[in-house]
């Protein structure tokens, strides 16, 4: 394995990943010395009854809970954060549990900047100033589904998006019990967040070898349960697998530069208030045929990692990115029943397209010309082959 010259790689996230991890919810706490947690959940994750089985977990341990927010729906606002405050200083908080994905995970955050710096308002950090220092003791428990950024140091709330180490979780937590999907167009848009953060990691010119284990074991992972995930998001061991993968996908995402479809995605997303997802498993494909038409390069650790040894050692090497790219493509063929597979369907209007395309090109520092993701896009939204 090639070592480069120099490179970087940063991951403060714990992953705790397993049966009645759950139950470790206080030790871990308490090695911060953190004993009452305010909880931020979804308004679904309460009503389909999985706060009960979280709370159940560690009912025992004599724990005590600052109390739930459960406010927090499909969009992460300020607003949110600014009343999860009030609550987190009235009842002597010390540290928050994030219950869910997305907007719950982006309330936890900015929360935690309002707690742990006590500004008072998060614009500074929204403007650009640093966080300088470490924020109270922050627990994410994966339930159902990722949006794939909870286990990064991003943060976006009313459509704005802050970046720092600082704004890690301290823990992720995996547990059997909640990570089944509730539906397959859940588990099916975590996947494919996951399978493009993870090949967009693994495009750049020289990966770094902590990089590249991270990625591997997220192909892996996509590779060999996708299919089932998604066919049967209430599979545990499954589900289980597809989790690891967005959590090892997130690192790796956060140490490399953001994909074309990752960007494009999440300006579409901005437009139209359609989840990225669902843009990334109708761009994804014609990414990769764009890729195959100019006889762009996938390295052969990625090939290695979609297909699995037996299948990569028998291709000659002239032919494994045709295979590489065959085999993101069955993968993304298991998502057919379950999401969207055109722009059309997804009502997006023909004429937002050369703006979404500008806004990805300049959100990328230009390293994607403007006219090669407006190409992406209109060969997306006409359906036309590379």
């Amino acid at each position: 394995m090639h070592i480069p010259d120099y490179y970087e790689f940063f991951n403060h996230l714990k992953i705790m990943s397993g049966k009645r991890v759950l139950e470790s919810i206080p030790s871990e706490l308490a090695s911060y010395d953190a004993y009452k947690p305010l909880v931020i959940a979804d308004k679904s994750i309460t009503e389909s009854g999985l706060v009960k089985k979280f709370i159940t977990a560690f009912a025992d341990t004599g724990m005590t809970l600052g109390g739930i927010y459960d406010e927090v729906r499909d969009y992460a606002g300020i607003s949110l954060a600014l009343n999860a405050e009030v609550i987190f200083r009235e009842r002597g908080c010390d540290s928050i549990i994030a219950l869910g994905s997305g907007p719950v995970v982006d309330v936890a955050k900015a929360l935690n900047v309002l707690v742990s710096e006590n500004s008072g308002t998060l614009q500074p950090y929204m403007d650009g100033a640093p966080i300088g220092k470490h924020l109270k003791p922050l627990i994410y428990v994966y339930a159902c589904c990722s949006m794939g950024l909870e286990a990064t140091g991003y943060l976006s709330i009313d459509n704005r998006v802050m970046k720092s180490d600082f704004l890690f979780p301290d823990v992720i937590m995996i547990d059997p019990r909640l990570a089944p999907g509730c539906c397959p167009p859940c588990a099916a848009e975590s996947a494919v967040i996951a399978l493009d953060h993870a090949l967009g990691a693994g495009a750049g010119p020289e990966p770094s070898p902590m990089l590249d284990a991270y990625i591997h074991a997220a192909l892996r992972f996509l590779a060999e349960n996708m299919k089932k995930g998604v066919k049967k998001p209430g599979d545990k061991a499954a589900s289980m697998a597809l989790a690891n993968a967005s959590a090892m996908a997130a690192v790796a995402f956060y140490n490399s530069k953001p994909g074309m479809v990752h960007l494009l995605a999440v300006e579409l997303a901005r437009i139209t208030g359609t989840s990225a997802g669902r843009f990334m498993r109708v761009l994804l494909p014609y990414r990769m045929a764009y890729m195959l038409s100019k006889k762009m390069k996938i390295r052969d650790e990625l090939y290695l990692a979609l297909a699995g040894f037996d299948a990569y050692s028998s291709t000659p090497e002239g032919e494994r990115t045709r295979k590489g790219i065959e085999a993101v493509l069955d993968l993304l063929n298991t998502t057919k029943k379950a999401l969207p597979q055109t722009m059309k369907e997804l009502n997006v209007p023909r004429h937002q397209l050369k703006n979404a395309a500008e806004a990805a090109s300049a959100a990328s520092g230009k390293f994607f010309t403007a006219a090669d993701c407006l190409s992406l896009l209109e060969h997306a939204w006409e359906g036309k082959a590379y």
